[in-house]
């Protein structure tokens, strides 16, 4: 009697339900969430950076600039994850830091809340050891309430930068540090933010990254060399083939790293810390490490200053312009 073969083994096929697919999907949500939140939230990256900036001081040359955003402290950023940005800074050991904004969250807690941990945060980065340090305030920081969070900042020696600038210094050379007032729930004067004649390189703080389409259109525009932002916190969350799912107003078009405005260069750090769920994937958080180098043969567009800019500078306060009044 001849054998005859039996079907192949595994030949059955598998029924793939709509429960057990829902299922599976609903498997790898809780994994991709438990990833996201445990592990890929706390996987702090140092970016580093070299950018080219013409007309830089020969004294500049290898100039770094650490640059920290969007710390959200207690919502959700731990005390212990801040300190470990600023040992991770103090580690690179920078000749400045900039603090782009969002020390605090405006919710889901109390304001006064907001501001006790205005202070904490402000106590923890006072332990950051370089020459310089200087901050602006971001939408949260706005909203819980400016100037308290302005004064917990100063109080623990770091300089709160709003629509104002000031001069860095090394040896007879300078470059200018200017700062915004928060443009996305508040207004910058650009007029007041940058330096009227800086012959030097302007650094230019901005929370949100999309307001460098109102700077493009301003008159001071072609004195401003570099734009340093955060706000966006880099998507928070980015899925393949799809990109960032969650990005706030003002913080759409540019959502992480360097862009170019003719001679503007626009960087967008990804923050420290998360809003709205504990959870980061495929963006993970960022101290961004630069280092400023002269870019070859360029030339500002040349504006003869009526005075030195650092004379200019030590005067601003007497005849600053007032903001104009807005109608109500």
């Amino acid at each position: 009697m001849s054998l005859q073969p039996g079907p192949p083994e595994h030949s059955t096929p598998h029924t793939f339900t709509r429960r057990a697919f829902l299922a599976g999907g609903a498997s790898v949500g809780v994994g991709m969430a438990a990833y996201g939140g445990m592990f890929a939230r706390h996987d702090l990256r140092v970016e580093s950076r070299t950018i080219s900036i013409k007309n830089l001081p020969d004294a500049f040359q290898g100039f770094r600039i650490a640059q920290l955003s969007d710390i959200h402290l207690e919502e959700y950023t731990e005390p212990y994850f801040l300190q470990e940005a600023v040992e991770r800074i103090n580690a690179l050991q920078p000749d400045l830091v900039v603090l782009t904004g969002d020390f605090i969250s405006r919710g889901p807690r109390s304001h006064a809340y907001a501001i006790k941990t205005a202070g904490l945060c402000a106590e923890i980065l006072s332990t950051l050891t370089v020459p310089q340090c200087y901050a602006i305030l971001g939408n949260h920081d706005v909203i819980v309430g400016s100037q308290p969070i302005i004064n917990v900042l100063q109080a623990h020696g770091i300089p709160v930068l709003v629509d104002s600038y000031t001069p860095i210094e090394r040896g007879d050379a300078h470059i200018w540090l200017s700062g915004a007032n928060d443009p996305g729930v508040s207004t910058c004067y650009l007029e007041l933010a940058i330096p009227p004649y800086p012959r030097a390189p302007v650094i230019f703080l901005c929370h949100e990254p999309d307001f460098v389409d109102t700077v493009v259109k301003h008159p001071r525009f072609p004195l401003i060399d570099l734009m340093l932002s955060g706000h966006t916190h880099g998507g928070q969350v980015r899925l393949p083939y799809i990109g960032p799912l969650l990005l706030p107003p003002m913080g759409q078009k540019y959502v992480n790293g360097l862009f170019h405005f003719g001679h503007l260069q626009l960087y967008v750090n990804r923050g420290l810390g998360t809003v709205g769920l504990p959870v980061r994937l495929n963006c993970p958080p960022e101290i961004t490490d630069i280092t400023l180098i002269c870019a070859p043969e360029s030339a500002r567009i040349p504006v003869a200053p009526p005075e030195h800019p650092l004379k200019l500078h030590k005067k601003r306060h007497a005849d600053r312009p007032k903001p104009p009044v807005s109608a109500q």
